[in-house]
């Protein structure tokens, strides 16, 4: 059976106009409107769920959550990190602190955010889970015209002792690379990595100012470019 390219041409460019065929997106992601994994036990069921708008096709992106900040730092001080470094050192660093910051459309159901770390061979080290739970007018904030809730979540790994508050249940002892995978509602969201290194470059030695044997201040308590004594005469002429 032969094609038409004429039909071929023009299915392409409906499934191209339908949004078959999207670019692609970095920090975008969709976020569907089924019902949360937490749901509100029945002695509290709060609000039902927003309704959802018609999925998307596949592939098409959606602004209804927004990745603003993902990244790795050594400390976390005030709600914001202190640093952004994806390198850390066994004889150096105590602690490895993930940060993300993201925004969504207001909604009335509970969001869950899921965080798993896992080392250079792909074993998990840790897991933790948090659920966001506000209203329509809580946190809000206003993005080139569209109002979105703000969240943010934190993770702390212990580099010698574990951290069993955020899940953490293997130390990061093994150099190489590591990986944090989030997923929000269910949905992965992002990736980012960082690097254990068994340690740093060390800087080569100073050179020695003090003479072997003496002191700062020189034999006779002199500095030492203060002009030298001899018991010796000066000799007239060289040997």
């Amino acid at each position: 059976m032969t094609r038409n390219p004429k039909a071929l041409g023009a299915g392409l460019l409906l499934l191209a106009l339908t949004g078959g065929i999207s670019p692609v997106q970095a920090d975008l992601q969709w976020i569907t409107g089924s019902v949360p994994k937490n749901p509100v036990d029945a002695g509290n069921p709060g609000v039902k769920d927003a309704p959802s708008a018609p999925a998307p096709a596949a592939g098409a992106a959606s602004s209804d959550l927004l990745i603003c900040h993902m990244i790795t730092c050594t400390k976390i001080v005030n709600d914001y990190p202190n640093d952004s470094v994806n390198y850390f050192y066994l004889n150096k660093n105590d602690q490895i602190c993930f940060y993300l910051y993201f925004l969504i459309k207001p909604a009335s159901r509970i969001h869950t955010v899921s965080i798993e770390c896992t080392n250079p061979l792909g074993i998990q080290i840790a897991k933790y889970d948090q659920e966001f739970r506000v209203g329509f007018t809580d946190r809000l904030l206003t993005v080139d015209n569209e109002t979105y809730q703000w969240f943010l979540s934190t993770l702390t790994l212990g580099m010698d002792h574990l951290r069993a508050e955020y899940g953490q249940t293997g130390l990061p002892k093994d150099p190489g690379l590591y990986t944090f995978k989030t997923s929000i509602d269910g949905q992965e969201v992002g990736v980012t990595f960082f690097y254990v290194k068994p340690q740093p470059i060390q800087p080569p030695s100073p050179i020695a100012t003090v003479a072997p044997g003496g002191s700062m201040t020189g034999p006779a308590g002199l500095m030492p470019l203060s002009t030298p004594i001899s018991s010796l005469p000066i000799q007239n002429k060289i040997p």
